[in-house]
């Protein structure tokens, strides 16, 4: 812990917000009384979005790709002369 006063503060924030962000807690004085402190930000949650293009860059999953989907997928034949989607919509 790192107790810092107003003028000295000013004077050097950079220096202090590099030690609070390092992980030291630095507490601002005003003649000599506590009356702040600066602590690291917390790490903020990733969306499950953001963690999904995450693995993605390690190549540790594989995002669907529309192109590759088109590709892979064979239509259902069927005994009409229907598509298995046209019957379906139909059923619902």
């Amino acid at each position: 812990m790192i107790y810092v006063g107003v003028r000295d503060l000013k004077a050097k924030l950079s220096e202090y917000l590099d030690k609070a962000r390092l992980g030291d807690e630095v507490i601002v004085t005003d003649h000599g009384k506590p009356i702040a402190r600066l602590i690291k930000e917390p790490n903020k949650q990733k969306s499950t979005i953001e963690k999904m293009y995450l693995l993605a860059e390690k190549g540790m999953i594989q995002l669907p790709s529309k192109d590759k989907q088109s590709k892979s997928i064979t239509p259902l034949k069927t005994k009409s002369k229907m598509t298995a989607s046209d019957i379906l919509l139909n059923d619902r």
